[in-house]
């Protein structure tokens, strides 16, 4: 008897070819990581979304045609492939470029996906809408919410697209989200692996699981799978509402649900109808280690997300490897499908399936071998040339299966096959004989020269390790902001491996000039990093912002090496041409900030500092409030690192307390008790330092890390207005970041005044990358990018401070710094009272240093003055503040400076307009 093909084999053949050509794109992106701009992202959003979505949207297509028995339209099919080809072409253009036109490819590439699962979504509808339908519907309606899934995260993927591509656009569009890209990005990886990858081959399992088997289905498959798939749903749907929420504990309990629901709803029925069957190699167990490889990155990825206090935590280091394992489990399990749908579609019946079957089958086990020992190498290797070839040898292995089943399908299609009888003693025929030991000795000699290669050749981001070369090993400690030792002796070719012992009191690294690092180590644990192979000097350094700069650097000395400072490519000591690896990216950064914000200062001009501020401007309130009749005063300070607006067109981060820079200001009198309550909900550590309080500083001011709290306490035994900042090591960078503030403690017999004011001069040192909140270089060299009062330049020009004539007006100041006094001028008037660092100098006019209340009463009636005296400024000097007095005669406008103009002119400026 011979075989006919199949009517839809032409239309399975295109399609074949689309999937066989994002395969290439895979391939391609891997062999050019070194040249893409972004290759991570390439992999995912371009490579990945092709092959995985176009395989999708051709097998879920295939299904509703094949158990509705349907004609669905290949038109519209079709149609669907080439608006996910384009949508995914726009995607990639946006990641090749930045700016506008970034943003714009990002929207459109993401609404064109959007569009075109929608439509496909229909089409689903529309197919179970038939009366044919039995237990083809559980397996269709997974396959519509798992594409439900999707264009919700393809909604939010758009949103973290804009954000990355253009932050000024992002912040314009939609403030909100801009400061919560970690909670859209984990909430957008939860929908797209779980939700549209997961619930996608959970219902193709169903049914197809048993059939790949050549298995029947158990009795309660289908009643079991229909009851887990609201719970699956349920599961997704919780993870992504609290990700959006940045309670990544939630989410991963969320994800241990999706976990129990799918092993119990489909796998424990899918492997019973296993029980005693006969998968192949090339399709059964593809398709099993696939599942596999899903069900533990899920069950990994939930541990990580309950152990992560943030989004920001979730997203970096193995939260990220979780989710692409998914990926690849998802790929291999697409790769075993295919090997079993392949000759069935292509057409050609039993003989030639049977025919095809034998001429796979033999090398199916080297296949299998090579490609899950390529991702568990990748998985376990620290090396990233070896994880490249790893990876490389597991997704040619994965191409090559698919295309040597297309090839043989093809062939066997245009042969005439006989069909073979069956065996003499009845029962199914035997599977072609599966090679095992010869695929695993195979894969194993593959993956061995992989390892080798990997170890063998430099890379400029990969240390050099040589297993026959001797090895220094060397313990390394924090002392301050220094590493303890600072210089290491290695004698030249010797293998260098260096175990950080953070004894300091917040978090630190190690990373080398090769790339080589620990990786962030918190107060009290330790990393390892092997540096490899040490050809000449080199050195390393703390990659947390500013710490390299205060001086966490250590040096390596080569001792023997031939010549100063020559070494090989990718050996200890080497570091690319044009590379500055003083920071990690907001990918897997080893801090909460991300770069180390070294580089040249910024440097706008006055006309950029004083523009228009941007929508939704809201300047800091100046209004100093009268000090309260309570005597001890409980306050909840929240060290939180947010994304705001710093100047006009200018947003960046900005470490803060309880979300503003400047912190709250407090008042009080002296006698009074405060009770402050530090809570750390940012990603790095930090502390406070109350310059009013009298205080021990060992327990009070310690640094803590994210997560902890500690309550410190004081009580204000003198006047003055107090500087509070941050005190955790470099100061100067965390107080020019936005962490200080003021408080307030009258003298006690301080004078009554109609209008009181509070100005807080600090600097702003931009980074190059608005994700960063300083410049170390910058604030080391005393360059500000910008100077103001209350934390904004010149918004006191855009939104003027109000008074009336007659009106005695109080303006109290402080210096924050980090580096630069304050020399505060009101222009157009004369200080009648200066109050400076705990006394009076002139009070209403009257000379403190000297005169006599008889010869000048400061506490005669009235507001004016009673003596001649005056002053043109208040002088303060960095940590110190006092308040001038002065009543303006005229209405007009008045500007309040600092009369160093440079100062002045880059922000620190205000207008009070004084009215009739």
């Amino acid at each position: 008897m011979k075989t006919t093909s199949r009517p839809r084999a032409a239309w399975h053949r295109i399609t074949l070819g689309i999937q066989l050509g994002w395969a290439a794109v895979l391939l391609l992106t891997l062999c050019f990581n070194a040249v893409l701009p972004n290759p991570t992202w390439y992999a995912i959003h371009v490579a990945g979304l092709g092959l995985i979505g176009s395989a999708i949207l051709v097998w879920t297509w295939h299904f509703a045609d094949a158990l509705t028995r349907s004609q669905q339209s290949q038109k519209a099919q079709t149609a669907r492939l080439a608006l996910l080809a384009a949508g995914v072409i726009q995607l990639g253009g946006a990641l090749a470029i930045t700016g506008g036109a970034a943003a714009f490819l990002a929207i459109a590439g993401g609404a064109t996906v959007i569009a075109t699962i929608s439509w496909h979504i229909a089409a689903l509808r529309k197919a179970m809408s038939g009366s044919f339908l039995g237990r083809a519907a559980v397996t269709l309606r997974f396959h519509a919410t798992a594409a439900a899934f999707l264009v919700l995260g393809a909604l939010i993927g758009v949103f973290m697209a804009v954000d990355v591509a253009s932050r000024d656009i992002a912040m314009n569009w939609w403030s909100a989200l801009y400061s919560r890209h970690d909670a859209l990005a984990l909430a957008h990886s939860l929908c797209q692996t779980l939700g549209f990858v997961g619930l996608t081959i959970l219902g193709t399992l169903v049914t197809f699981g048993p059939t790949i088997a050549r298995a029947r289905m158990t009795p309660n498959a289908v009643a079991l799978s229909t009851r887990a798939l609201p719970c699956l749903a349920g599961a997704v749907v919780a993870g992504v509402v609290f990700s959006l929420l940045d309670m990544p504990r939630i989410a991963g309990l969320a994800v241990l649900a999706w976990v129990a629901a799918a092993v119990l709803g489909v796998l424990v029925p899918v492997a019973k109808s296993w029980k005693g069957s006969m998968p192949s190699v090339g399709d059964g167990w593809f398709v099993g280690a696939g599942i596999t490889w899903i069900m533990v990155a899920a069950l990994a990825w939930a541990v990580q997300l309950l152990a992560s206090p943030d989004a920001a935590h979730a997203r970096t280091g193995t939260g990220i490897q979780f989710a692409l394992l998914i990926g690849a489990g998802a790929v291999q399990t697409v790769v075993g499908s295919l090997a079993f749908l392949l000759p069935v579609v292509l057409g050609g019946g039993p003989a030639r399936l049977r025919r095809t079957l034998e001429r796979v089958e033999p090398s199916a086990a080297a296949r299998w071998f090579l490609v899950n020992g390529g991702v568990a190498v990748a998985l376990a290797t620290p090396s990233a040339r070896t994880r490249t070839a790893a990876l490389a040898i597991a997704c040619v292995s994965a191409a090559a299966s698919v295309a040597l089943v297309a090839f043989h399908s093809l062939r066997q299609r245009s042969l005439d096959v006989e069909e073979t009888p069956p065996p003499p003693e009845g029962g199914p025929r035997k599977l072609p004989r599966t090679r095992m030991a010869l695929g695993a000795s195979v894969a194993s000699i593959a993956l061995v020269v992989a390892v080798a290669a990997g170890a063998g050749t430099g890379s400029a981001t990969d240390p050099a390790v040589d297993a026959d070369a001797p090895v220094t090993k060397v313990e390394v400690s924090v002392r301050g902001l220094a590493y303890s030792p600072s210089s290491i002796d290695v004698p030249a070719g010797n293998r260098l491996v260096v175990t950080l012992k953070n004894t300091g009191d917040q978090r630190h690294d190690l990373v080398f000039a090769n790339g080589a690092g620990t990786g962030a180590i918190e107060a009290g644990k330790s990393g390892t990093v092997d540096v490899g192979v040490v050809e000449a000097d080199t050195e390393g350094w703390c990659t947390i912002v500013g710490h390299r700069q205060a001086g966490m650097v250590i040096k390596v000395n080569a001792v023997g090496a031939s010549g100063a400072h020559a070494s090989g490519r990718g050996k200890a000591g080497s570091t690319p041409a044009g590379s500055d690896r003083s920071h990690s990216g907001r990918d897997g950064a080893s801090h909460g900030s991300g770069h180390a914000g070294t580089g040249e200062a910024i440097l706008p001009t006055t006309a950029e500092l004083s523009a228009k501020p941007g929508k939704g401007f809201d300047p800091s309130d100046p209004v100093l409030r009268p000090a309260g009749s309570e005597r001890v005063h409980n306050v909840t300070f929240e060290a939180r690192e947010v994304e705001k607006e710093v100047a006009p067109g200018r947003r960046q981060k900005v470490w803060t307390f309880n979300g503003a820079s400047p912190g709250p200001t407090l008042r009080g009198k002296v006698g009074d008790t405060f009770n402050v309550t530090l809570v750390n909900k940012g990603t790095m550590g930090h502390s406070l330092d109350f310059h009013a309080g009298d205080v021990s500083p060992d327990s009070r001011m310690k640094t803590i890390a994210p997560g902890k709290s500690l309550v410190y306490t004081f009580t204000a035994k003198r006047a003055g207005i107090w500087l509070y900042h941050c005190s955790t090591a470099p100061l100067s960078v965390h107080i020019a970041s936005g962490m200080h503030g003021a408080v307030v403690i009258d003298p006690e017999d301080v004078d009554p005044v109609d209008r009181e004011f509070v100005f807080i001069q600090s600097e702003q040192y931009w980074a190059r990358s608005k994700a960063d909140a300083a410049n170390a270089d910058a604030i080391a060299r005393v360059t500000p990018s910008s100077v103001s009062f209350n934390g904004y330049p010149f918004q006191y020009v855009h939104r003027p401070i109000k008074v009336r004539k007659g009106e005695r007006v109080r303006i109290w100041a402080v210096s924050a710094g980090p580096n630069l006094d304050l020399h505060f001028h009101v222009v157009g008037t004369q200080f009648d009272t200066v109050w400076y660092e705990g006394s009076y100098s002139i009070r209403r006019g009257c000379d403190g240093s000297g005169l006599t209340r008889a010869s000048c009463d400061p506490f005669a009636p009235g507001k004016g003055s009673v003596g001649s005296a005056g002053s043109q400024g208040l002088d303060v000097s960095v940590a110190q503040g006092g308040f001038v007095e002065f009543v303006a005669p005229e209405a007009g406008t008045y500007t309040a400076l600092n009369h160093a103009m440079t100062y002045a002119e880059r922000g620190a400026t205000a207008k009070i307009v004084v009215a009739d």
